[in-house]
């Protein structure tokens, strides 16, 4: 009979230890393992292949279907992903990380319906480790003038790195070497506190050799072309959504809590805020002005600030032919009032605080590069520059979208006050101006019609970063179409691209300040977003800025 007894404790102690196992790994219950999640985007997905990810769309899909060396915590730690440790050289130039064994490549699903690119290219013996050669051709190919990397400069502090993206070094010189099938090295020309960050980006995700020259420069382009190493592997892309499962072969510290996910593709028509309201979204990216529609309702919101409101001058206004005139204008703007909304706030520089340099926001770094409004110097210009002109008129029809009509209304007032209050110029005042300052505000549609078309004068702009990267930002700026050549920008973006980590600040400094000396574009406000959490939903981990989303220890309470 003890006997027995002793027996039935021992069973009734392996049933406990299997209860107590299987709660600690389901979450806070059965219904949370399982969850069909509904997270709009646009689905502007132009390729799977993270070394040419540019869009926040694109982003989203890495972070949850790919793992770098490092991930990112929401509280900004470092934590393990492919690499289990990984040691730092006493003077900061030297990475060496040890990765774990047994990581390898989703290629083997069993379902017929979710076969992978890697068993239809080269049949199901392809059952790859990944190792740390999957790195180093990863970076070699990021660093190529042909892969043209949208985030090349976040990892042009890598040994040769800069060499190699000119054409002028083979990518095989490129500072990051296999020592072993497990151990990687990454050297730097100088130290940087921030590289671990970088290392968690798209940019620095693994990519094997061997598939993707079976693919035959088709990598990436859908799912027959794609094979990813992280939480989650696509399984079907429909019309309107994303397919994504749990991907069963990870291994590593992070597994998913969530075994399936659908991103839904928003098509424009939907009411983001009624849809949270509801909970028929899960999650959802919001602007501040939906924000404001939710802030008293049981939402969880995480703000960030990503984009940059600028008034744009365009050069082909003759008076705007002339630097003088163009500074005038700039330094009349308002500087306006902004207790109204929690959305707004005044722009100290033009990167906005979402981009970083090393760990830090880029304009705390940076400090305050925007020049602020001055009268009387404005005056004082405005009638040098008419006098070079020799102009007697300036019409000016300033653009904005409905949702900007009251600040764009209040940033006007300083140039009417300032180079609009001048009627004469010359030694003896013999010159009469003609001004004249219109507002229109336009459909969203119009507005962009007007713009492409060149259909204005001044316009009130949204600058948005894509990305963390503050080059990159510049980057498009300088290249784009607002502000036509200037040699001087140009010039202190090459040069800002290939400095050291330990000059970054300084020369994105420099570069931000030849893009204002230009006085094309006048910066004036900061506008933030949020991503939001719909009742019942948690742990969703958002990297404000970056566009990146994780979904591995998501959860909803039913």
């Amino acid at each position: 009979m003890n006997e027995l007894k002793t027996a039935i404790k021992k069973i009734i102690a392996v049933m406990m230890c299997i209860l107590i196992t299987v709660s600690l790994f389901s979450g806070c219950s059965s219904k949370s393992t399982k969850i069909d999640f509904i997270y709009p985007f646009s689905g502007d997905i132009k390729s799977f292949d993270p070394q040419i990810a540019s869009t926040a769309d694109e982003f989203l899909v890495i972070e949850n279907c790919f793992e770098g060396l490092v991930r990112i915590n929401d509280d900004g730690s470092v934590q393990a992903g492919v690499a289990k440790t990984w040691d730092i050289s006493d003077d900061g130039k030297t990475y060496t990380f040890h990765l774990r064994q047994g990581a390898k490549w989703n290629v083997q699903s069993k379902d017929a319906e979710n076969i992978t690119a890697a068993q239809k290219l080269m049949g199901t013996a392809f059952n790859p480790d990944i190792t740390a050669n999957d790195f180093v051709f990863a970076l070699r190919r990021a660093c190529e003038k042909n892969t043209d990397a949208p985030l090349f400069s976040s990892i042009s502090n890598i040994v040769n790195a800069s060499d190699i993206h000119s054409g002028k070094k083979s990518s095989s010189k490129l500072g990051a070497t296999a020592l072993d099938d497990y151990t990687l090295e990454i050297k730097l020309k100088s130290a940087d506190s921030g590289f671990l960050n970088v290392l968690s980006t798209a940019i620095a995700m693994p990519c094997n050799e061997e598939y993707f020259n079976a693919t035959k420069g088709r990598y990436g382009l859908g799912l027959d072309y794609s094979i990813f190493n992280g939480q989650f592997y696509i399984t079907n892309v429909l019309e309107s959504s994303y397919v994504l499962k749990k991907n069963s072969q990870y291994v590593g510290d992070f597994p998913s809590h969530v075994t399936d996910l659908t991103l839904k593709i928003a098509d424009g028509t939907e009411d983001t805020v009624k849809n949270l309201k509801s909970g028929y979204y899960d999650s959802a990216y919001i602007t501040g002005q939906e924000y404001e529609q939710l802030k008293n309702e049981k939402i969880t919101a995480v703000n960030y600030t990503d984009a940059t409101l600028a008034m744009i001058l365009n050069k082909n206004n003759t008076i705007f032919t002339n630097d003088k005139l163009r500074q005038a204008v700039c330094l009349s703007i308002s500087d306006i009032d902004t207790s109204k909304t929690d959305y707004l706030s005044r722009a100290t520089c033009f990167t906005p605080p979402s981009c970083i340099i090393g760990t830090k926001s880029a304009n705390e770094v940076m400090g305050a590069t925007v020049y602020k409004q001055n009268i009387n110097k404005a005056q004082k210009i405005w009638k040098e520059g008419l006098n070079e002109l020799g102009a007697s008129k300036a019409d000016f029809t300033v653009i904005a979208t409905q949702e900007y009509e009251d600040v764009v209304k209040e940033l006007v007032q300083g140039i009417q006050a300032g180079v609009g209050s001048v009627s004469t110029y010359g030694n003896d005042n013999e010159h009469k101006i003609s001004f004249s300052l219109k507002i229109n505000i336009l459909a969203e549609d119009e507005y962009q019609t007007a713009l492409s078309n060149g259909e204005y004068d001044i316009a009130l702009y949204k600058f948005k970063a894509t990305n963390q990267n503050s080059l990159n930002f510049l980057s498009t700026i300088i290249n784009g179409n607002y502000m036509g050549t200037v040699p001087s920008a140009i010039s202190a973006l090459k040069k800002a691209q290939s400095t050291s980590a330990d000059m970054l600040a300084q020369s994105t400094q420099k570069c931000e300040k030849a893009i204002l000396n230009d006085y094309s574009i006048k910066p004036v406000l900061y506008e933030s977003s949020y991503y939001a959490e719909a009742q019942g939903v948690k742990n969703i981990q958002f990297h404000p800025g970056s566009g990146r989303v994780s979904f591995v220890n998501a959860t909803r309470e039913e």
